[in-house]
Protein backbone atom coordinates (compact mmCIF):
# COMPACT_ATOMS: atom_id res chain seq x y z
CA UNK A 1 0.00 0.00 0.00
CA UNK A 2 2.74 2.36 0.95
CA UNK A 3 4.46 1.54 -2.26
CA UNK A 4 1.59 2.43 -4.54
CA UNK A 5 1.30 5.66 -2.23
CA UNK A 6 4.85 6.66 -3.11
CA UNK A 7 4.13 5.59 -6.80
CA UNK A 8 0.98 7.47 -7.10
CA UNK A 9 2.27 10.83 -5.53
CA UNK A 10 5.97 10.81 -7.52
CA UNK A 11 3.82 9.93 -11.12
CA UNK A 12 1.05 12.85 -10.26
CA UNK A 13 4.46 15.11 -9.21
CA UNK A 14 6.24 14.38 -12.68
CA UNK A 15 3.19 14.44 -14.68
CA UNK A 16 1.92 18.00 -12.98
CA UNK A 17 5.00 19.54 -13.97
CA UNK A 18 3.68 19.81 -17.95
CA UNK A 19 0.58 20.88 -16.73
CA UNK A 20 2.05 23.81 -14.82
CA UNK A 21 3.86 24.66 -17.42
CA UNK A 22 1.35 24.79 -20.14
CA UNK A 23 -1.16 26.85 -17.16
CA UNK A 24 2.14 29.18 -17.20
CA UNK A 25 2.64 29.62 -20.60
CA UNK A 26 -1.09 29.94 -21.34
CA UNK A 27 -0.97 32.94 -18.88
CA UNK A 28 2.03 34.34 -20.60
CA UNK A 29 0.45 34.10 -23.90
CA UNK A 30 -3.30 35.78 -22.59
CA UNK A 31 -0.83 38.49 -20.84
CA UNK A 32 1.27 39.21 -23.97
CA UNK A 33 -2.43 38.64 -25.90
CA UNK A 34 -4.09 41.50 -23.85
CA UNK A 35 -0.53 43.62 -23.77
CA UNK A 36 -0.69 43.63 -27.85
CA UNK A 37 -4.43 44.75 -27.83
CA UNK A 38 -2.87 47.22 -25.48
CA UNK A 39 -0.23 48.15 -27.31
CA UNK A 40 -2.59 48.55 -31.05
CA UNK A 41 -4.96 50.63 -28.70
CA UNK A 42 -2.31 52.99 -27.96
CA UNK A 43 -1.16 53.34 -31.71
CA UNK A 44 -4.61 53.87 -32.78
CA UNK A 45 -5.14 57.07 -30.96
CA UNK A 46 -1.73 58.01 -31.72
CA UNK A 47 -2.36 57.34 -35.21
CA UNK A 48 -5.34 59.24 -35.25
CA UNK A 49 -3.90 62.44 -33.73
CA UNK A 50 -0.97 62.08 -36.39
CA UNK A 51 -3.55 62.47 -38.83
CA UNK A 52 -4.88 65.15 -37.57
CA UNK A 53 -1.57 67.10 -37.09
CA UNK A 54 -0.90 65.58 -41.37
CA UNK A 55 -4.16 68.11 -41.07
CA UNK A 56 -2.30 70.82 -39.72
CA UNK A 57 0.48 70.54 -41.86
CA UNK A 58 -1.66 70.70 -45.21
CA UNK A 59 -2.90 73.78 -43.81
CA UNK A 60 0.09 75.29 -43.30
CA UNK A 61 1.73 74.62 -46.45
CA UNK A 62 -1.41 76.60 -48.04
CA UNK A 63 -1.00 79.50 -45.39
CA UNK A 64 3.21 79.37 -47.57
CA UNK A 65 1.99 79.59 -50.71
CA UNK A 66 -0.81 82.15 -50.63
CA UNK A 67 1.91 84.17 -48.47
CA UNK A 68 -0.03 84.45 -45.43
CA UNK A 69 -2.73 86.50 -48.10
CA UNK A 70 -5.04 83.83 -47.45
CA UNK A 71 -8.69 84.85 -47.67
CA UNK A 72 -11.37 83.52 -45.35
CA UNK A 73 -13.23 82.26 -48.14
CA UNK A 74 -10.27 80.57 -49.28
CA UNK A 75 -9.15 79.12 -45.86
CA UNK A 76 -12.96 77.82 -45.15
CA UNK A 77 -13.67 76.01 -48.91
CA UNK A 78 -9.96 74.21 -48.04
CA UNK A 79 -11.15 72.93 -44.63
CA UNK A 80 -14.61 72.24 -46.05
CA UNK A 81 -12.70 69.87 -48.52
CA UNK A 82 -11.22 68.47 -46.19
CA UNK A 83 -14.61 66.97 -45.14
CA UNK A 84 -13.21 66.28 -41.27
CA UNK A 85 -16.57 65.87 -39.94
CA UNK A 86 -17.09 62.92 -41.76
CA UNK A 87 -13.64 61.35 -42.71
CA UNK A 88 -11.08 62.84 -39.82
CA UNK A 89 -14.41 62.81 -36.73
CA UNK A 90 -12.67 63.25 -33.38
CA UNK A 91 -11.49 67.12 -33.92
CA UNK A 92 -12.89 69.60 -33.50
CA UNK A 93 -12.13 72.07 -36.17
CA UNK A 94 -9.39 73.60 -37.52
CA UNK A 95 -8.42 77.37 -37.36
CA UNK A 96 -5.69 79.83 -37.21
CA UNK A 97 -4.18 82.35 -34.69
CA UNK A 98 -2.86 85.92 -35.59
CA UNK A 99 -0.14 87.00 -33.51
CA UNK A 100 -1.46 90.14 -33.68
CA UNK A 101 0.89 93.32 -33.73
CA UNK A 102 0.37 95.96 -30.60
CA UNK A 103 -2.59 97.97 -30.86
CA UNK A 104 -4.03 95.63 -33.84
CA UNK A 105 -7.06 94.29 -31.65
CA UNK A 106 -9.85 96.78 -33.58
CA UNK A 107 -8.35 94.77 -36.79
CA UNK A 108 -8.85 91.47 -35.45
CA UNK A 109 -12.33 92.41 -34.21
CA UNK A 110 -13.09 93.78 -38.03
CA UNK A 111 -12.08 90.46 -39.10
CA UNK A 112 -14.16 88.65 -37.00
CA UNK A 113 -17.24 90.85 -38.03
CA UNK A 114 -16.62 90.61 -41.74
CA UNK A 115 -15.91 86.57 -42.02
CA UNK A 116 -18.33 85.41 -38.92
CA UNK A 117 -21.02 88.39 -38.63
CA UNK A 118 -19.43 88.39 -35.06
CA UNK A 119 -19.56 91.44 -33.16
CA UNK A 120 -16.47 90.48 -30.49
CA UNK A 121 -13.77 92.02 -28.95
CA UNK A 122 -10.61 90.05 -28.08
CA UNK A 123 -10.98 88.18 -24.98
CA UNK A 124 -9.94 87.93 -22.08
CA UNK A 125 -7.45 91.04 -21.22
CA UNK A 126 -4.19 89.81 -20.70
CA UNK A 127 -0.68 91.79 -19.59
CA UNK A 128 1.44 89.72 -22.05
CA UNK A 129 3.39 91.29 -24.35
CA UNK A 130 1.74 89.58 -26.94
CA UNK A 131 -1.53 88.54 -28.30
CA UNK A 132 -2.77 85.45 -30.61
CA UNK A 133 -6.78 85.89 -31.17
CA UNK A 134 -8.41 82.82 -33.19
CA UNK A 135 -9.27 84.89 -36.10
CA UNK A 136 -10.41 81.88 -38.50
CA UNK A 137 -12.01 78.45 -37.49
CA UNK A 138 -13.98 75.99 -38.77
CA UNK A 139 -16.23 74.60 -39.53
CA UNK A 140 -18.24 77.49 -37.92
CA UNK A 141 -20.34 75.57 -36.12
CA UNK A 142 -22.07 76.90 -32.28
CA UNK A 143 -18.94 75.53 -30.59
CA UNK A 144 -16.27 76.79 -32.64
CA UNK A 145 -18.00 80.53 -33.22
CA UNK A 146 -18.06 80.27 -29.38
CA UNK A 147 -13.78 80.60 -29.55
CA UNK A 148 -13.42 83.27 -32.22
CA UNK A 149 -11.16 86.29 -30.81
CA UNK A 150 -9.92 84.09 -27.91
CA UNK A 151 -6.54 84.78 -27.20
CA UNK A 152 -4.92 81.54 -26.37
CA UNK A 153 -1.50 82.86 -25.12
CA UNK A 154 -3.52 84.20 -22.33
CA UNK A 155 -3.59 81.37 -20.66
CA UNK A 156 -0.42 79.53 -19.58
CA UNK A 157 -0.82 76.04 -20.54
CA UNK A 158 -1.70 77.10 -24.20
CA UNK A 159 1.26 79.38 -23.90
CA UNK A 160 4.11 77.18 -23.42
CA UNK A 161 2.54 74.97 -26.01
CA UNK A 162 3.05 77.74 -28.54
CA UNK A 163 6.81 78.65 -27.24
CA UNK A 164 7.72 75.73 -27.46
CA UNK A 165 6.20 74.87 -30.92
CA UNK A 166 7.58 78.51 -32.20
CA UNK A 167 10.91 77.48 -30.53
CA UNK A 168 11.23 74.04 -32.11
CA UNK A 169 9.00 75.20 -35.31
CA UNK A 170 7.12 71.88 -35.49
CA UNK A 171 3.75 70.56 -33.90
CA UNK A 172 3.28 70.87 -29.99
CA UNK A 173 0.47 70.08 -27.76
CA UNK A 174 -0.63 71.72 -24.82
CA UNK A 175 -1.68 69.24 -21.35
CA UNK A 176 -4.89 68.84 -20.11
CA UNK A 177 -7.25 71.98 -20.96
CA UNK A 178 -10.93 72.67 -20.92
CA UNK A 179 -11.78 74.17 -24.56
CA UNK A 180 -13.18 77.60 -25.03
CA UNK A 181 -15.49 75.36 -27.01
CA UNK A 182 -17.13 73.36 -24.16
CA UNK A 183 -20.28 75.70 -23.92
CA UNK A 184 -22.62 72.70 -22.38
CA UNK A 185 -22.99 71.00 -18.97
CA UNK A 186 -21.75 67.99 -20.00
CA UNK A 187 -17.74 69.44 -20.40
CA UNK A 188 -14.90 66.77 -21.51
CA UNK A 189 -11.22 67.36 -21.03
CA UNK A 190 -9.25 68.99 -23.81
CA UNK A 191 -5.83 69.54 -25.96
CA UNK A 192 -4.86 71.75 -28.23
CA UNK A 193 -2.17 71.29 -30.79
CA UNK A 194 -0.25 74.47 -32.24
CA UNK A 195 1.75 74.13 -35.37
CA UNK A 196 3.97 77.79 -36.09
CA UNK A 197 3.57 79.37 -39.09
CA UNK A 198 7.04 81.53 -40.61
CA UNK A 199 6.97 84.41 -42.70
CA UNK A 200 9.55 86.84 -43.15
CA UNK A 201 8.08 89.72 -44.39
CA UNK A 202 5.87 91.95 -42.37
CA UNK A 203 6.26 93.13 -38.74
CA UNK A 204 8.24 91.79 -36.30
CA UNK A 205 7.53 89.94 -33.17
CA UNK A 206 9.28 91.65 -30.75
CA UNK A 207 7.94 89.13 -27.71
CA UNK A 208 11.62 87.30 -26.24
CA UNK A 209 9.78 83.98 -26.27
CA UNK A 210 8.76 83.77 -29.22
CA UNK A 211 10.64 83.92 -33.05
CA UNK A 212 10.78 87.36 -34.90
CA UNK A 213 9.58 85.93 -38.25
CA UNK A 214 6.06 84.23 -36.30
CA UNK A 215 3.13 85.08 -38.00
CA UNK A 216 0.68 82.95 -36.05
CA UNK A 217 -0.61 79.56 -35.39
CA UNK A 218 -2.26 76.89 -37.18
CA UNK A 219 -3.98 74.65 -34.51
CA UNK A 220 -6.49 71.68 -33.82
CA UNK A 221 -8.84 71.78 -30.66
CA UNK A 222 -9.38 68.27 -29.50
CA UNK A 223 -12.38 66.70 -27.15
CA UNK A 224 -10.15 63.77 -25.77
CA UNK A 225 -13.55 61.64 -24.89
CA UNK A 226 -14.64 62.25 -28.93
CA UNK A 227 -11.69 61.52 -29.73
CA UNK A 228 -11.01 58.11 -28.38
CA UNK A 229 -14.63 57.05 -29.02
CA UNK A 230 -14.41 58.53 -32.32
CA UNK A 231 -11.36 56.36 -32.93
CA UNK A 232 -11.81 53.06 -31.24
CA UNK A 233 -15.65 53.18 -33.21
CA UNK A 234 -13.63 52.19 -36.22
CA UNK A 235 -12.88 48.97 -35.43
CA UNK A 236 -12.62 49.27 -31.64
CA UNK A 237 -11.12 47.02 -29.05
CA UNK A 238 -13.51 46.91 -26.69
CA UNK A 239 -11.10 44.36 -24.56
CA UNK A 240 -9.39 47.04 -22.83
CA UNK A 241 -10.33 49.12 -20.14
CA UNK A 242 -7.60 52.18 -19.59
CA UNK A 243 -7.08 55.41 -17.90
CA UNK A 244 -5.25 58.14 -19.95
CA UNK A 245 -2.79 60.97 -18.58
CA UNK A 246 -1.26 63.96 -20.31
CA UNK A 247 1.75 64.69 -18.19
CA UNK A 248 2.85 62.96 -15.01
CA UNK A 249 0.18 60.36 -13.51
CA UNK A 250 -2.15 62.15 -11.10
CA UNK A 251 -5.53 62.92 -10.61
CA UNK A 252 -5.73 66.32 -11.92
CA UNK A 253 -3.76 65.11 -15.10
CA UNK A 254 -6.41 62.69 -15.77
CA UNK A 255 -8.43 62.92 -19.27
CA UNK A 256 -9.87 60.03 -20.32
CA UNK A 257 -11.22 56.48 -17.82
CA UNK A 258 -13.53 53.80 -19.67
CA UNK A 259 -16.84 53.42 -19.56
CA UNK A 260 -17.50 50.33 -16.65
CA UNK A 261 -15.14 48.57 -14.40
CA UNK A 262 -12.21 46.56 -14.90
CA UNK A 263 -12.68 42.55 -15.94
CA UNK A 264 -10.90 41.71 -12.27
CA UNK A 265 -8.29 39.92 -14.01
CA UNK A 266 -5.06 39.50 -12.04
CA UNK A 267 -2.81 42.49 -11.10
CA UNK A 268 -0.05 40.66 -13.82
CA UNK A 269 -2.03 42.04 -16.58
CA UNK A 270 -1.71 45.36 -15.78
CA UNK A 271 0.16 47.08 -18.44
CA UNK A 272 1.11 50.70 -18.83
CA UNK A 273 2.29 52.68 -22.02
CA UNK A 274 4.14 56.42 -22.21
CA UNK A 275 4.38 57.77 -25.66
CA UNK A 276 5.11 61.29 -26.84
CA UNK A 277 2.00 63.12 -28.76
CA UNK A 278 3.66 66.31 -29.88
CA UNK A 279 5.88 67.07 -27.46
CA UNK A 280 3.36 65.53 -24.45
CA UNK A 281 3.64 62.89 -22.56
CA UNK A 282 0.60 60.21 -22.79
CA UNK A 283 0.59 57.66 -20.42
CA UNK A 284 -1.99 54.80 -20.17
CA UNK A 285 -3.02 52.55 -17.72
CA UNK A 286 -4.40 49.58 -19.25
CA UNK A 287 -6.34 46.58 -17.36
CA UNK A 288 -8.61 43.97 -19.53
CA UNK A 289 -12.05 44.66 -19.37
CA UNK A 290 -14.73 42.69 -18.78
CA UNK A 291 -15.45 41.53 -22.46
CA UNK A 292 -11.91 40.28 -22.56
CA UNK A 293 -11.43 36.43 -22.55
CA UNK A 294 -8.55 34.21 -22.12
CA UNK A 295 -7.79 31.62 -23.85
CA UNK A 296 -7.99 27.57 -23.68
CA UNK A 297 -4.45 26.85 -22.39
CA UNK A 298 -5.55 27.39 -18.84
CA UNK A 299 -8.31 24.76 -19.07
CA UNK A 300 -6.08 22.88 -21.27
CA UNK A 301 -3.82 22.66 -18.46
CA UNK A 302 -6.59 22.13 -16.09
CA UNK A 303 -7.71 19.27 -18.25
CA UNK A 304 -3.96 17.56 -18.73
CA UNK A 305 -3.60 18.47 -14.91
CA UNK A 306 -6.61 16.23 -14.08
CA UNK A 307 -5.78 13.58 -16.75
CA UNK A 308 -2.18 13.31 -15.07
CA UNK A 309 -3.59 12.39 -11.82
CA UNK A 310 -5.99 9.95 -12.94
CA UNK A 311 -3.02 8.37 -14.74
CA UNK A 312 -1.22 8.17 -11.67
CA UNK A 313 -4.00 6.89 -9.85
CA UNK A 314 -4.48 4.28 -12.46
CA UNK A 315 -0.97 3.42 -12.27
CA UNK A 316 -1.01 3.42 -8.58
CA UNK A 317 -3.65 1.26 -8.83
CA UNK A 318 -2.34 -1.14 -11.33
CA UNK A 319 0.54 -1.39 -8.91
CA UNK A 320 -1.66 -2.25 -6.14
CA UNK A 321 -3.55 -4.96 -8.23
CA UNK A 322 -0.19 -6.53 -9.30
CA UNK A 323 0.75 -6.57 -5.39
CA UNK A 324 -2.17 -8.09 -4.82
CA UNK A 325 -2.29 -10.57 -7.36
CA UNK A 326 1.56 -10.94 -6.31
CA UNK A 327 0.89 -11.71 -2.72
CA UNK A 328 -2.59 -13.22 -3.51
CA UNK A 329 -0.37 -16.04 -5.64
CA UNK A 330 2.66 -16.53 -3.21
CA UNK A 331 -0.16 -17.25 -0.21
CA UNK A 332 -1.83 -19.58 -2.77
CA UNK A 333 1.75 -21.43 -3.01
CA UNK A 334 2.30 -21.09 1.22
CA UNK A 335 -1.80 -22.40 1.47
CA UNK A 336 -0.47 -25.12 -1.27
CA UNK A 337 2.51 -26.16 0.95
CA UNK A 338 0.70 -25.82 4.21
CA UNK A 339 -1.98 -28.01 2.59
CA UNK A 340 0.70 -31.11 1.44
CA UNK A 341 1.88 -30.92 4.56
CA UNK A 342 -1.31 -31.11 6.39
CA UNK A 343 -2.09 -33.92 3.27
CA UNK A 344 1.09 -36.10 4.85
CA UNK A 345 0.31 -35.33 8.35
CA UNK A 346 -3.15 -36.58 8.05
CA UNK A 347 -1.34 -39.35 6.02
CA UNK A 348 0.54 -39.90 9.13
CA UNK A 349 -1.98 -39.59 11.12
CA UNK A 350 -4.25 -41.82 9.41
CA UNK A 351 -1.78 -44.72 8.71
CA UNK A 352 -1.46 -44.25 12.86
CA UNK A 353 -4.91 -44.48 13.97
CA UNK A 354 -5.81 -47.08 11.60
CA UNK A 355 -2.78 -49.62 12.92
CA UNK A 356 -3.84 -48.32 16.29
CA UNK A 357 -7.35 -49.31 15.60
CA UNK A 358 -6.55 -52.56 13.85
CA UNK A 359 -4.55 -53.56 16.88
CA UNK A 360 -7.15 -52.82 19.42
CA UNK A 361 -9.78 -54.86 17.08
CA UNK A 362 -7.25 -57.67 17.10
CA UNK A 363 -7.11 -56.91 21.10
CA UNK A 364 -10.62 -56.98 21.40
CA UNK A 365 -11.35 -60.09 18.73
CA UNK A 366 -8.36 -62.08 20.42
CA UNK A 367 -9.68 -61.52 24.23
CA UNK A 368 -13.33 -62.10 23.10
CA UNK A 369 -12.56 -65.14 21.33
CA UNK A 370 -10.88 -66.37 24.57
CA UNK A 371 -13.77 -66.23 26.60
CA UNK A 372 -16.62 -67.04 23.99
CA UNK A 373 -17.96 -70.56 24.58
CA UNK A 374 -19.07 -70.79 21.19
CA UNK A 375 -18.78 -69.10 17.98
CA UNK A 376 -22.15 -67.50 17.97
CA UNK A 377 -21.13 -66.07 21.40
CA UNK A 378 -17.90 -64.59 20.02
CA UNK A 379 -19.76 -63.27 16.91
CA UNK A 380 -22.41 -61.41 18.75
CA UNK A 381 -19.80 -60.27 21.66
CA UNK A 382 -17.27 -58.93 18.99
CA UNK A 383 -19.64 -57.39 17.01
CA UNK A 384 -21.35 -55.25 19.45
CA UNK A 385 -17.53 -54.41 20.45
CA UNK A 386 -17.30 -53.35 16.74
CA UNK A 387 -20.29 -50.85 16.59
CA UNK A 388 -19.25 -49.40 19.99
CA UNK A 389 -16.26 -47.96 18.29
CA UNK A 390 -18.17 -47.33 14.83
CA UNK A 391 -20.78 -45.38 17.08
CA UNK A 392 -17.76 -43.36 18.39
CA UNK A 393 -16.34 -43.18 15.12
CA UNK A 394 -19.59 -41.24 13.45
CA UNK A 395 -19.33 -39.02 16.17
CA UNK A 396 -16.08 -38.02 15.66
CA UNK A 397 -16.93 -37.92 11.82
CA UNK A 398 -19.53 -35.42 12.46
CA UNK A 399 -17.52 -33.17 14.40
CA UNK A 400 -15.42 -30.73 12.15
CA UNK A 401 -12.91 -30.45 15.01
CA UNK A 402 -12.47 -33.85 15.15
CA UNK A 403 -13.69 -34.30 19.08
CA UNK A 404 -16.62 -36.08 20.80
CA UNK A 405 -18.81 -34.94 23.83
CA UNK A 406 -18.99 -37.34 26.47
CA UNK A 407 -22.60 -36.64 27.18
CA UNK A 408 -23.66 -37.64 23.09
CA UNK A 409 -21.61 -40.61 23.27
CA UNK A 410 -22.68 -42.12 26.45
CA UNK A 411 -26.29 -41.81 25.43
CA UNK A 412 -25.38 -43.53 21.84
CA UNK A 413 -23.59 -46.27 23.95
CA UNK A 414 -26.94 -46.86 26.25
CA UNK A 415 -29.41 -46.60 23.16
CA UNK A 416 -27.17 -49.67 21.53
CA UNK A 417 -27.17 -51.83 24.19
CA UNK A 418 -30.49 -50.96 25.99
CA UNK A 419 -33.17 -49.50 23.25
CA UNK A 420 -34.34 -45.94 22.47
CA UNK A 421 -36.91 -46.33 24.88
CA UNK A 422 -34.86 -46.79 27.63
CA UNK A 423 -35.35 -44.12 30.20
CA UNK A 424 -34.07 -45.69 33.69
CA UNK A 425 -30.92 -44.02 34.00
CA UNK A 426 -30.18 -39.82 34.85
CA UNK A 427 -26.31 -38.11 33.42
CA UNK A 428 -25.42 -35.29 34.41
CA UNK A 429 -22.12 -33.09 34.42
CA UNK A 430 -20.74 -30.20 32.45
CA UNK A 431 -20.05 -30.45 28.50
CA UNK A 432 -16.82 -32.37 28.46
CA UNK A 433 -15.16 -32.79 24.76
CA UNK A 434 -13.19 -36.21 23.71
CA UNK A 435 -10.47 -36.17 21.48
CA UNK A 436 -9.93 -38.92 19.21
CA UNK A 437 -7.99 -41.60 21.22
CA UNK A 438 -10.14 -40.46 24.51
CA UNK A 439 -13.60 -41.13 22.49
CA UNK A 440 -12.66 -44.89 21.38
CA UNK A 441 -11.49 -45.32 24.87
CA UNK A 442 -14.76 -44.19 26.24
CA UNK A 443 -17.12 -45.50 24.06
CA UNK A 444 -15.72 -49.12 24.77
CA UNK A 445 -15.92 -48.45 28.67
CA UNK A 446 -19.22 -47.11 28.26
CA UNK A 447 -20.38 -50.14 26.03
CA UNK A 448 -18.89 -53.04 28.81
CA UNK A 449 -20.25 -51.15 31.45
CA UNK A 450 -23.99 -51.15 29.63
CA UNK A 451 -23.56 -54.70 28.57
CA UNK A 452 -22.21 -55.38 32.42
CA UNK A 453 -25.82 -53.88 33.60
CA UNK A 454 -27.51 -55.22 30.53
CA UNK A 455 -26.55 -58.87 31.76
CA UNK A 456 -26.71 -58.65 35.91
CA UNK A 457 -29.25 -55.77 36.35
CA UNK A 458 -32.97 -55.79 35.69
CA UNK A 459 -32.75 -51.75 34.39
CA UNK A 460 -35.73 -52.55 33.14
CA UNK A 461 -38.44 -52.19 36.02
CA UNK A 462 -38.83 -48.95 37.18
CA UNK A 463 -37.72 -49.37 40.63
CA UNK A 464 -34.12 -49.99 38.88
CA UNK A 465 -31.74 -47.52 37.87
CA UNK A 466 -28.80 -45.98 36.41
CA UNK A 467 -27.30 -42.63 37.81
CA UNK A 468 -23.90 -41.30 35.65
CA UNK A 469 -22.68 -37.96 36.57
CA UNK A 470 -18.87 -36.46 36.08
CA UNK A 471 -17.34 -33.35 36.72
CA UNK A 472 -13.97 -31.21 35.97
CA UNK A 473 -11.88 -30.41 39.10
CA UNK A 474 -9.46 -27.24 39.11
CA UNK A 475 -6.69 -29.03 37.16
CA UNK A 476 -9.18 -29.81 34.63
CA UNK A 477 -9.38 -33.89 35.84
CA UNK A 478 -12.65 -35.51 34.91
CA UNK A 479 -14.32 -37.51 37.58
CA UNK A 480 -16.88 -40.23 36.55
CA UNK A 481 -18.67 -42.27 38.53
CA UNK A 482 -21.13 -45.13 37.25
CA UNK A 483 -23.37 -46.18 39.99
CA UNK A 484 -26.38 -48.74 40.23
CA UNK A 485 -29.42 -48.41 41.84
CA UNK A 486 -31.10 -51.50 42.20
CA UNK A 487 -34.12 -52.61 44.57
CA UNK A 488 -32.83 -56.20 44.45
CA UNK A 489 -29.08 -56.13 44.71
CA UNK A 490 -27.95 -58.46 41.58
CA UNK A 491 -24.63 -60.87 41.86
CA UNK A 492 -22.27 -58.75 39.93
CA UNK A 493 -18.30 -60.79 39.37
CA UNK A 494 -15.46 -59.50 41.34
CA UNK A 495 -13.66 -58.05 38.27
CA UNK A 496 -12.49 -61.10 36.55
CA UNK A 497 -14.31 -61.12 33.65
CA UNK A 498 -12.88 -60.18 29.98
CA UNK A 499 -15.41 -56.70 30.03
CA UNK A 500 -13.76 -55.81 33.55
CA UNK A 501 -10.15 -56.20 32.27
CA UNK A 502 -11.03 -54.65 29.29
CA UNK A 503 -12.53 -51.37 31.04
CA UNK A 504 -8.83 -51.46 33.46
CA UNK A 505 -6.59 -51.90 31.07
CA UNK A 506 -8.58 -48.88 28.51
CA UNK A 507 -8.68 -46.43 31.61
CA UNK A 508 -5.57 -47.15 32.97
CA UNK A 509 -3.53 -47.85 29.81
CA UNK A 510 -5.46 -45.77 27.07
CA UNK A 511 -6.49 -43.06 29.39
CA UNK A 512 -3.33 -42.75 32.23
CA UNK A 513 -6.19 -42.73 34.65
CA UNK A 514 -7.76 -44.09 37.92
CA UNK A 515 -10.14 -47.22 38.28
CA UNK A 516 -12.27 -48.07 41.46
CA UNK A 517 -14.78 -50.57 41.10
CA UNK A 518 -16.66 -51.35 44.19
CA UNK A 519 -20.28 -53.67 44.57
CA UNK A 520 -22.36 -52.00 47.05
CA UNK A 521 -25.52 -52.93 48.66
CA UNK A 522 -27.38 -51.57 45.45
CA UNK A 523 -25.10 -52.59 43.13
CA UNK A 524 -22.54 -52.35 40.89
CA UNK A 525 -19.88 -48.81 41.32
CA UNK A 526 -17.01 -47.71 39.23
CA UNK A 527 -15.39 -44.21 39.72
CA UNK A 528 -13.13 -43.38 36.71
CA UNK A 529 -10.58 -40.33 36.97
CA UNK A 530 -9.02 -39.52 33.96
CA UNK A 531 -6.41 -36.56 33.69
CA UNK A 532 -6.72 -33.69 31.16
CA UNK A 533 -4.09 -34.34 28.82
CA UNK A 534 -5.48 -37.35 27.97
CA UNK A 535 -9.08 -36.40 27.20
CA UNK A 536 -7.82 -34.06 24.09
Amino acid sequence: MKLAISVFVVTAAVGLIMPITVYRSGEQANILRFQNLANETVDRITGRIGEHISLLEATRALFEAERARISHEKFASFVSHLDIENRFDGIQGIGFSSILPSGEDEAASAALRANYGLERAIFPESDQPTRTAITMLEPPDERNLAALGFDMYSESSRRTAMQAAARHREARATGKVELVQEINKVKQPGFLVYLPFFLDDGFQVTDEALPPDLKGFIYAPFRIGDLISATLSRGGISDVHMSIYIGSVSEENLVFTSAGEPGGFDKAYDYVVSVDVAGQAWHYQMQPSGTFREGPEKGIAMLLASLMVLMAAALALSLRSQIKALTASREVVRVTDEAALQKDFLLQEMKHRIKNSIARVLAIARQTANHSESLEDFIGSFTKRLQAMAAAQDLLTQSHRGTAPLDELLRNELVQVFDEDFENYSAAGPRVELGVRATQAMALIFHELATNALKYADLSKDENRLDIRWALDTEGRMHLVWEEHLHIPASHEEGTGFGTRLIRSLVTGELNGELHREITDKGLKVAIAVPQDALA
